[in-house]
């Protein structure tokens, strides 16, 4: 709908619950390095290139306040080469929600639903959130305003559920820095590089009242659910143990799992599992109509929402196909392997808006000066 809008308040629920997400699936300062006992030190050094890379992907975006990322790339570098690179960033929102979509699926088959097709589960998801994205992002917004106090409450009872069992526990998380400064760093090169999933701020920032505090807003739920991230990963390497946590493919949810405070409290993994379904409602609803949008701005068409459905067909494919296993999407998030992609994402694209929109400053101030 021309003129929607969302506050900069309902665009920090949503960034907080697509960042928060990955650490509830796949907790990955844990699962992805050799961080053990100092995984929640790598949560805390992870912030600070994540807010770099946030900052220099998203820098752009308040110089060009009313326009997408796919309106000011062709702007700055020509129609068809903006196009060319508009395209990358629209593949890292398809591919990205189709893991993340993925890995819930995953959960639900291996843990609840082990005779539900996976094909219906990623399609009820998809369609679910498509339905969000075809309203608008009005519409998103205010289920991000809904869902957010929930999905808060529930990841906070997650966490405070276990404290009673965590003092006689402490002693997993002993001793601090026992193999160096190395398993630190590299226990924070994946949740920095997922970084890549801000990526929608360039494309939501026109949709903002306050557009040029969207900057402000993106480092905001990032410091935040950055602070989330860091007692996840506390307690979960304190309750499982550091080498049963990293070995775990969904360790979050397998410590809440694992609490029983008393013969009627037990199976708290529910709000795991329930504040992870619905972040991801939103996340992907939010994908696919920053997918849509942006994909229509690169064909010149007026509407996206006729680009939805057929976006959600591809998406409920690549969800399904996107690899063989859970097993196999976590070595995806290896830093070896996820590091390099994910920065190429970020870095490539933007360092030529940048060196053009540098360019184009320098040029404009020459030809002032005659």
């Amino acid at each position: 709908m021309p003129g929607e809008k969302i506050a900069n308040r309902q665009l920090f629920f949503i960034l907080f619950m697509i960042r928060c997400n990955i650490a509830v699936a796949f907790l990955p300062v844990l699962t992805t390095a050799d961080a053990y006992q100092d995984a929640w030190i790598s949560a805390i050094v992870q912030f600070f290139p994540a807010a770099l890379l946030l900052l220099f992907f998203g820098g752009l975006g308040p110089r060009y306040p009313d326009l997408t990322v796919a309106q000011y790339s062709e702007k700055l570098l020509g129609r068809w080469p903006g196009k060319a690179l508009t395209l990358t960033i629209l593949w890292a929102f398809l591919h990205m929600a189709a893991v993340e979509v993925r890995i819930y699926a995953d959960m639900l088959v291996t843990v609840f639903l082990p005779d539900t097709p996976l094909l219906f589960l990623v399609t009820a998801m998809v369609i679910v959130s498509a339905a969000a994205a075809y309203s608008g992002i009005e519409v998103i917004g205010r289920a991000a305003d809904l869902l957010f106090p929930l999905y808060l409450l529930m990841i906070i009872g997650s966490l405070l559920l276990p404290l009673p069992l965590l003092k006689s526990m402490l002693y997993n998380l002993e001793p601090v820095f026992a193999r160096g400064v190395g398993p630190v760093l590299r226990g924070a090169v994946t949740p920095a590089a997922v970084t890549a999933q801000f990526l929608t701020l360039t494309m939501l920032l026109p949709f903002l009242t306050q557009p040029k505090k969207g900057l402000r807003s993106a480092l905001g739920a990032l410091a935040w659910s950055s602070a989330i991230l860091i007692p996840i990963s506390l307690v979960t390497a304190a309750i499982l143990g550091p080498s049963p946590a990293a070995r775990a493919l969904f360790p979050f949810f397998k410590m809440v799992r694992a609490v029983a405070l008393s013969e009627f409290i037990e199976r708290i993994e529910a709000l795991a599992v329930f504040a992870w379904g619905l972040g991801l409602f939103v996340e992907v609803a939010a994908y696919l109509f920053c997918g849509a949008r942006g994909l229509s701005q690169v064909l010149g068409l007026k509407d996206y929402r006729p680009l939805i459905l057929p976006l959600a067909v591809i998406w409920i494919v690549l969800g399904v196909h996107v690899s063989k296993n859970a097993f196999q999407l976590l070595t995806f998030f290896k830093p070896a392997f996820f590091a390099p992609y994910a920065l190429a994402l970020m870095i490539l694209p933007f360092a030529l808006l940048w060196a053009a929109h540098l360019f184009r400053q320098f040029s404009g101030r020459r030809s002032g000066d005659r």
